[in-house]
């Protein structure tokens, strides 16, 4: 069978389908046998709810009302907590804390004003932990305090402080005596670089956990005996360790990270499994790039369950974790596991993948080696079928964060790409996440540095293995990933086009003009601003456009409080006063990502138009038969 050429081959998925193969799983709860997960769909408006399964099977959804989605860091977590069938959550419509009863009666527990709510964790039936940030008029920042609510009467005084003077607390958790613990650290760091854990009993006595400069200690969670399990990377990676009297234990010594950096207020992922007087901890663990699953046993060895692309669990109710779960081939969805079994069952409504077997393009792990010697690694989808009609077009992508991580999950996107004879270059590079504290560090003070170096490196490893053509190359990337590719479009002359998504132009704007979480993260990563403002001139892409030389396309929320979209509009101008082609698209009701059906298939579409003028093709973005 002739193909048509690369960039028109006919695609089972169309923009449409992106938008409606969109719905987003969160995280998912355990309680008296049942699952509880979040979920958001681009056809309504992005709104999250609470879905579960009854005892029939049925799915149903328990927020119908509300939208569970909490700013609170400007990138939420973990809106709501649920216990003995009673659901504690923020609703983002109302500005208020909710509680719901299990016979569906539903009251506000707090008014709505200036504070935004997070980090839910029960403190019996009638109480409920969790992190306040107060945004009030008049604050030089949002200050965060660690409260307690009363389920049964409503605090218009909005809780009662258990904690507040650091810049940020994260993590609260509840043991059974009483007891409760966090995470909080302080500027100038973030959660991965250096924080603190504490513990106070119920009369108000307080210890230090951990303090350890340059370690990041997270997700604490009480034992059945009184201990508190944590996480800390003091070895350089994520490992288990135990506090008990004052003593801390170090529980296994692997090189994997057992988590991921913390972005969001979330649960512990893992559960703690006791019996017989020592505790097994279900987990998960990142070892070359794969996610696995299994259990942590109390000798320090692991018993594995499985591999996936992508796994999460969260705290065990009795024997039973939610567990998050995705493969190459199969989107992320939400699963019951059973850890003295192992056995994992679907409960949520898994999307569909709209594409046969044969169109589905499975992620090569690739790597190559950096400058420094060090190796970079990355995932490579080939379009789908393979074709021997010499190398396809790339599209080089880079990851948000820049402390984050790209998996090998089932994307719609990347397919979306590759059906239609698109190959993808997904870049981990230096910076990333999921591969210990030493390559996360590789980015501190080199971004727009050693990432754009690793984006250009990779894709010359793939044309000189004759998988992507050299005069088709294009970068994308979305907020740190769009500084990235303005950076490498300012920095080489490798790529032919461009696409930023919320991206970054003017760093010198962001370390000025961003939220209170990342206000200082540039010190890290780029230097202490202001007084290293000519290293943010000399890194900003907006201050370079005289070395560019290819279209751009940049796609910006409205609504954006991470990066706000005074940053594509001045990019933009600054292109086109060059007289070279770009294209800039601002859509209301819009944040930092896109949540709105008609946004992700407007974005995407244009996406497929612009490399389609760029490249040569005749671009549709429709969905078409072979």
């Amino acid at each position: 069978m002739a193909l048509p050429p690369f960039g028109q081959w006919p695609s089972p998925i169309g923009a449409a389908d992106l938008a409606r193969g969109r719905r987003r799983h969160g995280e998912a709860f355990a309680d008296r046998g049942r699952i509880y997960w979040l979920q958001s769909d681009p056809g309504d408006g992005g709104r999250t709810t609470c879905l579960t399964r009854t005892t029939s099977g049925d799915l149903r959804d328990l927020t119908p009302g509300w939208d569970l989605r909490t700013s609170i860091h400007a990138y939420g977590g973990t809106p709501m907590a649920v216990r003995n069938f009673r659901i504690c959550f923020y609703d983002r419509r109302s500005g208020q804390v909710w509680v719901l009863d299990p016979n569906g009666d539903a009251r506000a527990i707090t008014g709505a004003g200036s504070q935004t709510w997070g980090g839910f964790a029960f403190v019996g039936d009638d109480q409920v932990l969790c992190v306040r940030e107060d945004a009030s008029p008049g604050l030089a920042e949002p200050q965060d305090a660690l409260v307690l609510l009363d389920l049964r009467h409503s605090c218009p005084e909005t809780g009662r402080v258990i904690a507040e003077g650091a810049d940020f607390y994260f993590s609260p958790a509840v043991s059974d005596n009483g007891w409760i613990a966090w995470m909080e650290y302080d500027h100038p760091s973030m959660p991965w670089d250096a924080t603190r854990i504490v513990a106070a009993s119920a009369q108000g006595t307080r210890h230090v956990v951990t303090d350890v400069p340059g370690v990041s200690a997270v997700h604490p969670q009480w034992d059945a005996d009184g201990s508190l399990v944590f996480l800390s990377d003091q070895s350089g990676y994520w490992n288990f360790y135990r506090w008990r009297n004052g003593e801390i234990t170090r529980l296994n010594d692997h090189p994997y990270d057992f988590c991921g950096p913390l972005w969001v207020l979330a649960q512990p992922p893992y559960a703690l499994l006791s019996g017989g007087g020592k505790t097994r901890i279900g987990c998960t663990w990142w070892r070359d790039g794969w996610s696995h699953l299994g259990v942590a046993e109390p000798d320090g060895s692991l018993t594995e369950f499985g591999t996936y692309a992508s796994a999460t669990v969260g705290p065990a109710a009795g024997r039973i974790s939610a567990a998050l779960l995705a493969t190459p081939t199969a989107p992320l969805a939400t699963y019951a596991l059973d850890w003295v079994t192992g056995q994992r069952t679907l409960v949520s409504d898994e999307p569909a993948t709209v594409l046969p077997a044969e169109r589905i393009a499975v992620p090569e792990q690739v790597s190559w080696p950096s400058a420094d010697g060090e190796p970079v690694v990355g995932w490579y989808y080939a379009p789908a079928p393979p074709t021997p009609h010499g190398p396809a077009p790339l599209l080089v992508v880079a990851h948000g964060g820049p402390t984050s991580f790209s998996d090998a999950a089932f994307s719609l996107v990347n397919q979306y790409f590759t059906t239609r004879g698109i190959g993808l270059l997904d870049v981990n590079y230096s910076g990333s996440a999921a591969l210990g504290r030493a390559y996360r560090e590789r980015l501190r003070g080199q971004w727009g540095i050693v990432d754009v170096r690793d984006c250009a490196d990779g894709t010359r490893h793939l044309v000189a293995r004759g998988l992507a053509d050299p005069a088709r190359l294009a970068i994308m990337g979305g907020s740190a990933g769009g500084f990235t590719t303005l950076a490498a479009l300012t920095a080489t002359d490798i790529f032919s086009a461009g696409i930023s998504l919320y991206g970054i132009g003017d760093l010198a704007a962001l370390a000025r003009d961003t939220t209170k979480f990342e206000s200082h993260y540039t010190d890290r990563l780029v230097a202490p601003y202001p007084s290293g403002r000519a290293v943010y001139a000399a890194r900003s892409p907006i201050n370079h456009v005289d070395r560019l030389s290819c279209p751009v396309i940049l796609l910006q929320g409205a609504d954006d409080p991470v990066v706000p979209p005074d940053q594509a509009t001045r990019m933009y101008d600054a292109v086109r006063d060059k007289g070279l082609d770009a294209e800039l698209r601002i859509y209301e009701g819009e944040g930092h990502g896109f949540r709105m059906a008609s946004t992700i298939e407007d974005a995407y579409s244009r996406i497929l138009a612009f490399l389609g003028q760029v490249w040569g093709f005749a671009a549709n973005p429709d969905a078409t038969a072979w």
